[in-house]
């Protein structure tokens, strides 16, 4: 009978040091609201620069702007995990220092209805032993989402915007291109995790009645001149697929959901 005990309470506490929280619980965007950097004395209230990380089913984003929303700041991303009461994030791009790209950080966090909070160290060459915290707050949408077809997250196959630039052709070849919809943000990064390259991304709020995808842009890091644009799309869903249509005919791109 002891020994059943002792095996039994082994099992447990392997189970506690093992055990993994499902990554759903995380599921939303939220924007920053306080953070403390080392260079900061004391904490900061972030300023109305945008500000935005996305977390969706096992993958996350975060991009943000300069203080007046003109300049682009930095835009990283990758997959994550829940184990061990920590959130464990892996970059596949991180436009800030691309010798972060391959590392694992392990975050102690702190999740509520209304807030995120995580805190560690980033150990990069331009960024050694530097510990970041923040504080953001989840992104409550204006108007319900029509149809949630769209949510979840993508992988572009296809890509064509006009002329000669096709995805996975000449400067696209090797990369990847990942799109997140998380009501009311889709967030989206063109990057090549084995060499460490980062292309662009962008941020927008967006809303989907079934047909028409229509984007408002916060954040497009190719030319921030587009910021505030609204932009609509054809969509079709079929046969597991997403087909985003427009520019007068100049963009086709063609999706699969994630794995």
């Amino acid at each position: 009978m002891k020994k059943t005990l002792l095996a039994l309470g082994a099992f447990l506490l392997l189970f506690a040091f093992t055990h993994e929280e499902p990554v759903s619980k995380l599921n939303g965007a939220y924007k920053m609201s306080r953070l403390k950097y080392p260079k900061d004395k004391d904490w900061v209230t972030a300023d109305d620069r945008v500000s935005i990380k996305v977390f969706k089913d096992g993958y996350w984003f975060v991009g943000s702007l300069k203080k007046g929303n003109n300049e682009l700041n930095g835009i990283a991303g990758g997959t994550y995990d829940l184990a061990n009461g920590k959130y464990n994030e892996r970059i596949d791009f991180y436009s800030w220092d691309s010798s972060a790209v391959g590392s694992t950080i392990a975050f102690d966090y702190k999740l509520t209805p209304n807030e995120f909070q995580q805190s560690g160290k980033l150990n990069t060459g331009k960024y050694p032993d530097y510990e970041l915290k923040e504080v953001r707050e989840r992104v409550v949408p204006t108007e319900p989402l029509k149809d949630k077809g769209l949510e979840g997250v993508w992988k572009m196959e296809e890509g064509y915007w006009g002329g000669q630039s096709r995805f996975g052709e000449g400067k696209y070849k090797g990369f990847s291109m990942l799109k997140i919809f998380a009501y009311p943000y889709a967030v989206y990064a063109y990057y090549d995790a084995a060499n460490r390259k980062f292309d662009g991304g962008g941020i927008c709020r967006y809303q989907f009645d079934g047909k028409t995808l229509t984007e408002t842009n916060e954040l497009w890091s190719w030319d921030m001149t587009r910021r505030g644009k609204v932009e609509p799309f054809k969509i079709t869903l079929t046969n597991g697929k997403l087909i985003q249509e427009g520019w007068d005919g100049k963009l086709r791109e063609v999706f699969a959901k994630a794995k």
